[in-house]
């Protein structure tokens, strides 16, 4: 079975960004071999961490969009984590949406109120 997937991961920011953008192209490889689909690559760029990751205080960020089975990332998830200058990743399964769900929700439509009497 197929689903969407977004693969968020940080890249040791001293290798350079040249080197960065190889481990992205590897990521695609590793998803595209897979039979993934519909591949997006998001380069955010380097920027500043919340806490220290491995005594840094900056990485470069990443982000994966793509339809595959979950052996694809599986796949993926192994190359990160046995990559030595990836710092973190974290790969997240994205719901479909129903046509129910994407109808906007606007306030009710206001009752004719009724008078009684005369």
């Amino acid at each position: 079975m197929e689903r969407r997937y977004e693969t968020v991961f940080i890249v040791n920011p001293e290798i350079g960004e040249e080197a960065a953008k190889g481990i992205v192209k590897k990521a695609v490889a590793a998803v595209e071999k897979h039979q993934g689909k519909d591949v997006s690559v998001d380069e955010w760029g380097r920027k500043r961490l919340s806490y220290p990751i491995q005594r840094k205080r900056e990485g470069y960020y990443v982000l994966i969009r793509y339809t595959s089975s979950a052996e694809a990332t599986g796949e993926l998830e192994r190359l990160l984590r046995y990559t030595e200058d990836v710092m973190r990743y974290q790969t997240v399964a994205i719901k479909e949406r129903t046509a129910a769900k994407e109808a906007p929700k606007g306030p009710a439509e206001p009752q004719p109120s009724q008078s009684k009497g005369a």
